[in-house]
């Protein structure tokens, strides 16, 4: 006898012959296992954002902000197959720049007249920011930086 405050539990062939006719009827799914390359895809995401966010950030450069000018009007343009290596070329440059704090964006420019492009970058003086403006690799294909302090 089963005293007050024991339950009986169901009989496993019951509980198998539910689960067979819920199926069968469409109303019980089996649950399927995610495959392993969910899971990782998943972590690998995860660590990405992570990252992302606990990134060292670097800080400006304490200094005046100079915007370089590029004046396209002497440029020699690339041929086509070497245009991707010159791009490269100037997007290494940028990011060098990025890396120490001292480039704060950058762009092309677009409409009428000579200039092709920009770089907003933070340096010590006038003498500082035209370094950094000799260093660009625009200037090795005929094009000329023109420097401005930029005041607010």
């Amino acid at each position: 006898m089963i005293g007050p405050m024991m339950e009986r539990q169901p009989d496993p062939a019951l509980k198998s012959r539910i689960k067979s006719v819920l199926a069968a009827e469409g109303l019980l799914r089996r649950r399927r296992a995610w495959p392993t390359w969910v899971g990782a895809a998943a972590a690998v995401i995860v660590l990405a954002i992570g990252v992302s966010l606990l990134r060292h950030r670097h800080t400006t450069v304490p200094a005046n902000t100079y915007v370089l000018l590029l004046d396209v009007e002497a440029y020699q343009r690339a041929p086509a197959d070497q245009a991707p290596r010159r791009i490269a070329e100037l997007v290494r440059w940028a990011d060098s720049l990025h890396t120490v704090g001292t480039l704060e964006r950058g762009g092309r420019l677009v409409g009428p007249g000579n200039l092709g492009g920009m770089f907003i970058i933070r340096a010590a003086n006038d003498s500082d920011a035209a370094r950094i403006a000799a260093t660009c690799p625009f200037t090795k294909y005929g094009g000329r930086i023109e420097v401005k302090r930029f005041e607010e």
